[in-house]
């Protein structure tokens, strides 16, 4: 049995680099991929690592390789493997729920290897049915022209594309965001993308909100520890809400600058315990949408790359920290005490 490195929660806030973790063996429609880097999700990630995930978000029990943000390249093929080739990339190799020597995997990016598989092989050979690829089914390619660790970036910038298309932002439409980190900033840039009019971004923290005027042309920011929302919003009303963040409290809240029949738009994941909403206290003509994962990230993925090699959007905008992953003590303060913006994960270091 050959052995690899990776990331791993032993117990609840324990974490460790094992290596330990079996290498996975690759079966006649798998690939097996050297992974190149990994984004820490600091919402699944940090869930994972507080006790606080279930199945429903890939979590298995404690010890787990973490990580679903990775970014690879296939290394050796299987026998009847017919349309993916060495060398081509992909963004989230995974491994097989049972791992090997006692650890699970919760989606499992965080490891020097990883797999993918030929689904439409799958699918021609009578393997399985379109929508039955096991776990491999969360799998991307990407081309050249995007490097491995702006590549770990594709899986968040896909969410937050597919989410602005979701929402139905129309051209001219002005918006009001909750939260200035990667992904409401990233969701902002999409529906400018997409037309979006007037964009008004709330945060906490000044510097995220001038990230947000430089990344995604922001029109205006407020944060709200320094200033009275209310005041500062005054009469002014929006087509769109979006919560970035995660709160009922926000949906309650952001649904009062709604123009009538507007739309409160929801891709932050509500906190464990914070699921009851009283629909009585929101408006009348408030229409609400709430986005749950799956996005649709993957169907999008290739106008997603289309969009980064044309210069519309960049994935070095949406992370300040290179760490090698062997320092995941590191990259974790990091992003804990706000340091970092976002933190990507080298397995080349």
């Amino acid at each position: 049995m050959k052995l690899m490195k990776g990331v791993v929660v032993t117990q609840q806030n324990q974490v460790k680099i094992a290596d330990d973790i079996p290498i996975p063996e690759f079966g006649p429609y798998d690939c097996l991929c050297r992974v190149h880097a990994c984004g820490f999700c600091t919402g699944t990630d940090f869930g994972i690592i507080h006790g606080k995930a279930n199945s429903a978000q890939g979590f298995h029990g404690f010890p787990t390789v973490l990580g679903h943000e990775g970014a690879g390249e296939v290394i050796a093929v299987g026998e009847k493997v017919r349309y993916i080739k060495m060398g081509d990339r992909f963004i989230h190799p995974n491994l097989r729920p049972d791992v090997g020597n006692g650890y699970t995997k919760t989606y499992g990016g965080m490891a020097q290897f990883g797999l993918v598989c030929d689904q439409q092989a799958m699918v021609e050979d009578g393997v399985c049915g379109e929508t039955e690829v096991p776990f491999y089914k969360k799998q991307g390619r990407f081309s050249k022209n995007i490097d491995f660790v702006d590549a770990a970036m594709l899986l968040s910038l896909c969410e937050c594309h597919s989410a602005a298309k979701n929402f139905g932002v129309k051209a001219g439409d002005s918006v009001l965001f909750y939260g200035a980190g990667p992904m409401g900033t990233a969701l902002a840039l999409f529906m400018k993308l997409r037309g979006a009019g007037k964009v008004t971004v709330i945060d906490s923290v000044d510097e995220r909100l001038e990230s947000s005027k430089r990344i995604a042309g922001t029109d205006r920011t407020i944060n709200f520890q320094k200033s009275v929302l209310a005041e500062e919003i005054g009469d002014e009303r929006f087509d769109l809400v979006v919560d970035a963040v995660g709160s009922s409290a926000i949906v309650l809240e952001g649904s009062r600058y709604l123009k009538e029949g507007g739309t409160f738009c929801a891709l932050g994941v509500l906190k464990a315990g914070d699921t009851m909403l009283d629909a009585r206290r929101l408006k009348n003509t408030t229409r609400l949408h709430m986005l749950n994962f799956p996005y649709g990230e993957y169907d999008i993925l290739p106008e997603t790359v289309e969009m980064i090699e044309r210069g519309l959007v960049n994935p070095k905008d949406f992370y300040s920290h290179v760490v090698p992953f062997t320092d995941i003590d590191r990259a974790m303060k990091l992003i804990e005490t706000r340091e970092a913006f976002k933190v990507i994960l080298d397995f080349d270091i």
